[in-house]
C-alpha cells in the first residue's frame, strides 16, 4: 500500500462503494459528483495497489482484497464516528451525574432550594454536592473541575480564565431585631437606635459582609459590636433572645420573618448592593454538562 498517496476521505468513499456496490449510487450518499467517486476509486487503485472494485454485471463486485481490508476500515470509520467526532451531548433525563457547587452557608441557605427545584424537574438523577469557597483554592478548583460553577459574591476571583455571569443585582441589607427591642423607638429603626444599641456581627467564609461594612465606613458609621459570630443561624436565637442587632442580608429575609419574637427593619441609612454571579472556567465553556448545570442555576435566580 502506497501511505503517501493515502487520502482519509477514500475510506469513507471505500465504505460508500463497499455498501452500494455502485458509484453512482456511493457518490449519491456522500452527496458528491460521479465524476468525483469515480476519481476517488482511481486514488483507491494506486493506493492500495488493487483494483478493489470490479464491474460484474451491474454492479461493482469487491475483490479479495477489498474484502480483506473492509472489516477495519468499518470498524475505524465506527471507532471515529463514535468516539472522536461523535458530540457530546448530555441527555438531562438519563443523566447521574455529581455537579459541585461552590456557595457559602447563606448562598446554600438563599439559592439553593430554586436551584434543587429547577434541576430535579429536568433531571432527577443528577445530584448536587455543595463546597464552602476557600479564597486561596476557589480559581484552582474551577480551573481543575473539581467545582463546577461557583454562586455568589467572589471579589476575589478575577482571573482572566474564568466567565462570569450576572445573576441578581437586588441583594442588599436589612436589619433585624427582638420585636420588644428597647432600642427600637415607634417600630422604627433609626439612627439613633442603630447606633446605640449592642450588635451581633457574623464574620462568615463569604465576603458579602464586607460589603455592609465598607458601605457604613464611608459613611462614618460605626456599630456597638459587642459579639461576633461565624453564621448567620446563630442570629435566630441571639437576636430572639437578647438585646443585639444584627444587619443580614436581604436573601435571608424570609427566614427571620418568620421568627415570631424577630422584627425586621430597614437600615437607617441606603443599603448597598451585592451582585451576584455563577462562575465557570473557560476550559469547561463549551461542555455539554456545564451549559446545562449553567441555564438551570440561570433559569433557577436571574431576574
Amino acid at each position: 500500500m502506497n501511505t503517501e498517496k493515502m487520502d482519509l476521505n477514500l475510506l469513507l468513499e471505500f465504505e460508500a462503494l463497499f455498501e452500494t456496490r455502485s458509484v453512482t449510487k456511493a457518490s449519491e450518499l456522500l452527496g458528491i459528483s460521479q465524476p468525483s467517486m469515480s476519481h476517488a476509486l482511481g486514488k483507491m487503485r494506486e493506493a492500495f495497489n488493487d483494483p478493489l472494485f470490479v464491474r460484474v454485471k451491474n454492479e461493482m463486485q469487491p475483490t479479495p482484497r477489498a474484502l480483506a481490508i473492509s472489516g477495519p476500515i468499518h470498524r475505524t470509520l465506527e471507532l471515529a464516528r463514535n468516539q472522536i467526532f461523535r458530540s457530546h451531548e448530555f441527555v438531562p433525563g438519563r443523566a447521574n451525574k455529581t455537579f459541585i457547587l461552590c456557595m457559602t452557608d447563606l448562598g446554600a441557605a438563599s439559592y439553593l432550594p430554586q436551584i434543587v427545584n429547577v434541576v430535579n424537574k429536568h433531571a432527577p438523577g443528577v445530584q448536587i454536592r455543595t463546597i464552602s469557597p476557600t479564597i486561596e483554592k476557589q480559581t484552582e478548583w474551577l480551573e481543575s473541575g473539581s467545582v463546577d460553577l461557583a454562586i455568589g459574591y467572589f471579589p476575589d476571583i478575577t482571573t482572566a480564565g474564568v466567565f462570569q455571569q450576572h445573576l441578581l443585582s437586588n441583594t442588599g441589607f436589612t436589619c433585624i431585631a427582638n420585636i420588644d427591642n428597647p432600642y427600637i423607638e415607634n417600630r422604627i429603626c433609626t439612627m439613633d437606635s442603630f447606633l446605640s444599641a449592642p450588635h451581633v456581627s457574623v464574620r462568615t467564609e463569604g465576603r458579602s459582609q464586607e460589603v455592609i461594612e465598607q458601605a457604613m465606613s464611608r459613611l462614618h458609621i460605626y456599630r456597638r459590636i459587642t459579639l461576633t459570630v461565624p453564621h448567620y443561624l446563630s442570629l435566630l436565637t441571639l437576636v430572639a433572645n437578647t438585646e443585639l442587632m444584627a444587619v443580614i442580608p436581604n436573601d435571608l429575609v424570609p427566614a427571620f420573618e418568620a421568627q415570631k419574637n424577630i422584627a425586621v427593619y430597614p437600615l437607617p441609612f441606603p443599603s448597598p448592593r451585592v451582585e451576584i454571579k455563577q462562575i465557570w472556567h473557560q476550559k469547561f465553556h463549551f461542555d455539554a454538562a456545564s451549559q446545562w448545570i449553567r441555564e438551570m442555576v440561570r433559569q433557577a435566580l436571574q431576574k
